[in-house]
């Protein structure tokens, strides 16, 4: 029996689900790649941060009637995004170590910069889950502080604050004089 994903149709509904549609198929072309790294490095784990993307962009489609401004669509996603890893870290256990994808390893053991860009990673993945979560959002993903704040449901302050901290502990982590901006 095939799964059939349609809005009830009537006249106004019929013409909202074509838009709504048809900016969905745009919003997953646009933004599916960056999601899944994403999700990557939240999770990391390859396999689960498209999982996690997949079913971010299936809530969209499923909810699409209650999303009162289309046009952020791509933040609902986002935060759904982030939501759905912290949900999937949450329920990680201890055996999930061993089934990591292993994407993170280098190609090029010798590589100076790639061995830098790693030792950062990995001091980005042994922060707090909420500082993680903003410093890969605001440098990562490039998003200004007020987004950072929208995706993840809190004031720009607290933003401003977990950066703060962030920075702090990564100066510490990676032997670099702390700066204040």
């Amino acid at each position: 029996m095939a799964l059939a994903l349609e809005w009830p149709v009537s006249a106004g509904s019929a013409r909202r689900a074509a838009a709504g549609h048809e900016l969905l198929e745009a919003l997953f072309k646009e933004h599916y790649g960056g999601l899944c790294r994403l999700a990557g490095i939240l999770l990391d784990d390859r396999a689960a941060a498209e999982e996690v993307v997949q079913e971010a962009f299936l809530r969209t489609f499923s909810s699409w009637r209650r999303i009162r401004r289309p046009d952020r669509a791509q933040f609902y996603v986002r935060s759904a995004v982030v939501n759905l890893c912290r949900s999937r870290l949450r329920r990680r256990g201890h055996e999930e170590t061993s089934n990591r994808a292993s994407w993170r390893e280098p190609d090029q053991a010798g590589d100076d910069s790639l061995e830098d860009a790693l030792a950062v990673l990995d001091a980005v993945r042994s922060l707090p889950r909420r500082q993680r979560e903003t410093v890969v959002l605001r440098y990562y993903e490039d998003l200004s502080e007020r987004e950072v704040a929208l995706v993840l449901g809190c004031s720009v302050g607290t933003v401003k604050s977990q950066l703060a901290r962030a920075r702090a502990a990564l100066a510490r982590r990676l032997g670099e004089p702390e700066s204040g901006g």
